[in-house]
């Protein structure tokens, strides 16, 4: 039986993150809502690229963007005056925050896309990565790419 315990341990840990969970998305003076796999899955995707340990990457998921829109975000040509000195906080399962100014994820102000990536190069994320990872294609280093993330915050930078 104890076997039979270690064995399902180990293979939950390997498992790519096919055990997906809820994404929270928080933003001040809204309610915060959460999005399911299903719901990101249906979300507007796209591929970024990214170089970690010198070998290069491509992950795969929803628009950071579409996700923020899911919430009430302002965003497009709206995005302007104050709702510019809002930042974007990717928290993530170990306490690690990544932090992102508003416009930084919307496609109105950059080319590259910012992803809550579910994928790397064609199979979903493992779990040491998973089950999502926000990429922010363009990076020259992966650190504001986190891992493991659980909730996204919208809230002003003062």
């Amino acid at each position: 039986m104890r076997l039979a315990a270690v064995l399902a341990a180990t293979v939950l840990a390997l498992a790519p993150a096919a055990f997906a969970q809820d994404l929270k998305v928080v933003v001040q003076g809204r309610d915060s809502i959460v999005l399911t796999p299903a719901d990101l899955a249906g979300l507007p995707r796209a591929k970024a690229t990214m170089v970690e340990g010198g070998k290069s990457a491509v992950y795969e998921g929803a628009l950071l963007n579409a996700a923020l829109v899911q919430a009430g975000v302002v965003h497009g040509d709206r995005l302007m005056g104050r709702y510019l000195n809002q930042v974007v906080l990717v928290k993530a399962a170990d306490g690690y925050t990544s932090i992102l100014s508003l416009a930084e994820t919307d496609p109105f102000y950059r080319i590259n896309p910012v992803v809550i990536a579910d994928r790397k190069d064609g199979q979903p994320l493992d779990a040491r990565e998973g089950p999502y990872r926000v990429v922010v294609d363009g990076d020259l280093k992966p650190s504001r790419s986190a891992r493991q993330v659980t909730t996204i915050e919208v809230k002003p930078a003062f």
